[in-house]
């Protein structure tokens, strides 16, 4: 796999270091005391503050599908961009899919969408999946 990783492109080796990184929100969600430090809407987030925003099961949906969707890149399955494209579509519309903030769906999908095209048309991505 560390042959896989050195053979990626830039920018893919930054979304899988990203992937394996969110596994720490898996960790904050799921061990109290395990401190990562982040902030949602000003507020300092611990384990009781995650749970008491109800952000406890995203985070841990996060922290599972994200780092599971690297070690896939890095493994070079035949469906992981699909697989990758799905889980950062997903991450990025359902926050903003209720009435509130449904304007801001198109803005949202914005990283997504350039991050889709890199995986599928970019030449040195394909040539590292043999596509």
């Amino acid at each position: 796999m560390v042959e896989d990783f050195k053979s990626m492109p830039l920018i893919l080796k930054f979304i899988t270091i990203h992937g394996l990184f969110c596994f720490l929100f898996f960790l904050s969600a799921a061990i109290p005391g395990f401190d990562v430090n982040f902030t949602y809407k000003g507020q300092s987030m611990g384990f009781d503050e995650i749970w008491q925003n109800d952000l406890g099961v995203c985070l841990i949906l996060i922290g599972l599908l994200f780092p599971f969707s690297a070690v896939l890149l890095l493994r070079k399955w035949q469906y992981c961009r699909q697989f990758y494209s799905l889980v950062i579509l997903a991450t990025f519309i359902i926050p903003n899919a209720n009435r509130d903030s449904f304007m801001y769906l198109p803005f949202a999908l914005i990283v997504p969408v350039l991050l889709i095209i890199y995986l599928f048309k970019y030449e040195k991505v394909k040539v590292y999946f043999g596509t």
